[in-house]
């Protein structure tokens, strides 16, 4: 085994398996660079494929896709495997930047956009070979541990005999976290705050690398179209539970909060807590977000139309006032006639739904960290007509995003419809709702 260090690059290698420590990547959740990956992974080598491991010794993505080059597929703390697709060929699939405002399209299989129909995902041959190299990975760092083999230091760029410490501490996590590992992580972490069905769509703008603390459960609605909203029942979650989650998933993450700056407070209506500015400090300091590898740092939650225009202004004076730099609000709006949400059994009106939009617009136009985005349900046979006319009307200006109704919605109707809100919309930044969990 022989170990060197160039620049701030610290590298193993022993065999088919090269280690690579302090690598950095992108710190702005870019992936349109020569730099496509984010924050500060340690990546193992191994045959014709890239692991990328956190700091904790958990992959968290594979590159080296056969016959996918571009492509890679990502491992989040749920253990959900998402398939990362950069289209290139044309009469395929379009490209994604314009749709959803990110280079690649995430496929999860659950929830996907209509256009990503019949894509395979993790279900793909070479998917099922990265597993199994994964499993294979894991076995040789196994027996690579258990033989523990004399590390020789490069001569020409000696390395700290610290550095073989620290490699060799990764190793020893690396191989302890196999699939049945990674599960338990997962399952230890559901079981401190549940899961969350959806997450809210901004959380693109990281890449949905987030902490969830669920500050409530469920929600105020029972929508007739929504498979997203959970099974709990609607619940205010108290200030004990709260500060014990935020512990509890500190602990969980340990090490690896230094590659996470955003945190998203669950479940459907976080803004309806009294505990939110508690909760948003204290979650603060205790992840360490203004420490992270990553510029900035965030905070996310849902709302409802309702609980937006309820809030008093000191509410938003508050949120302005946290420590993150960005505190991005996303509402539920859905709709905006009286047709499409009774079709939508959706519970608000209209009218309810204009409010909420001027007083959205409102609030983007006063606070300097305070971003109030929205949704809207597009399908077959819907008119996206209303939607345009609704958010001229209440001079709404901020973030828009469409999301197909699963299994409603061709692939035409979403890219036309959201084509239209462009058009009739210039004050706003569409795009279609990419969903995924936690």
């Amino acid at each position: 085994m022989w170990l060197r260090k160039g620049g701030t690059v610290v590298s193993l290698r022993t065999g088919d398996i090269s280690v690579e420590l302090d690598r950095g990547g992108d710190r702005n959740f870019s992936k349109a660079g020569m730099v496509d990956w984010l924050g500060l992974p340690v990546f193992v080598v191994f045959g014709n494929r890239r692991f990328h491991f956190d700091v904790e010794g958990r992959v968290q993505r594979i590159d080296g896709l056969k016959g996918y080059p571009w492509d890679w597929l990502q491992r989040t703390m749920a253990n959900d495997w998402i398939y990362y697709d950069k289209v290139w060929e044309p009469h395929t699939l379009p490209e994604p930047s314009g749709l959803i405002g990110d280079w690649y399209w995430t496929v999860n299989g659950r929830t996907d956009l209509p256009m990503l129909r019949g894509h395979g995902g993790v279900d793909r041959a070479c998917s099922r070979e990265a597993f199994q190299a994964f499993d294979t990975l894991i076995d040789s760092l196994q027996e690579l541990v258990k033989r523990r083999p004399e590390v020789r230091l490069d001569s020409r760029e000696p390395a700290e005999r610290e550095d073989c410490l620290r490699l060799w501490q990764f190793l020893e996590k690396a191989a302890r976290n196999d699939r049945a590992e990674l599960q338990r992580v997962a399952n230890r972490l559901h079981a401190i705050h549940g899961r969350m069905a959806v997450l809210p769509p901004d959380t693109i703008e990281v890449d949905y690398r987030v902490l969830l603390v669920k500050l409530m459960d469920g929600c105020p609605n029972r929508c007739g179209f929504c498979a997203v909203r959970g099974d709990a029942e609607f619940a205010v979650r108290d200030k004990a539970d709260i500060d014990r989650q935020i512990e509890a998933v500190a602990d969980v993450y340990g090490a690896d909060l230094y590659n996470h700056n955003s945190v998203v407070f669950g479940e459907c209506d976080a803004l309806v807590s009294p505990h939110l500015e508690h909760a948003a400090n204290r979650a603060f300091e205790t992840f360490k977000c203004g420490a992270s590898y990553h510029a900035g740092s965030n905070l996310f939650m849902f709302t409802t139309a309702a609980t937006l225009h309820d809030q008093p202004d000191s509410a938003f004076h508050m949120l302005d006032a946290l420590p993150f730099s960005k505190v991005y609000i996303n509402v539920g709006w859905e709709a905006a006639s009286e047709a499409a949400l009774a079709r939508l059994q959706k519970q608000q009106t209209a009218q309810d739904v204009l409010l909420s939009l001027e007083k959205a617009g409102k609030i983007n136009r006063t606070y300097e960290k305070v971003c109030i985005s929205g949704n809207f349900i597009v399908a077959d046979g819907f008119e996206c007509e209303s939607i345009a006319r609704a958010v001229q009307n209440a001079g709404f200006s901020g973030q828009l995003y469409l999301s197909p109704l699963l299994g409603q919605c061709s692939s035409e109707q979403a890219v036309n419809d959201l084509q239209s809100i462009r058009r009739g919309c210039s004050q706003v930044r569409a795009h279609l709702y990419t969903m995924q969990r936690m």
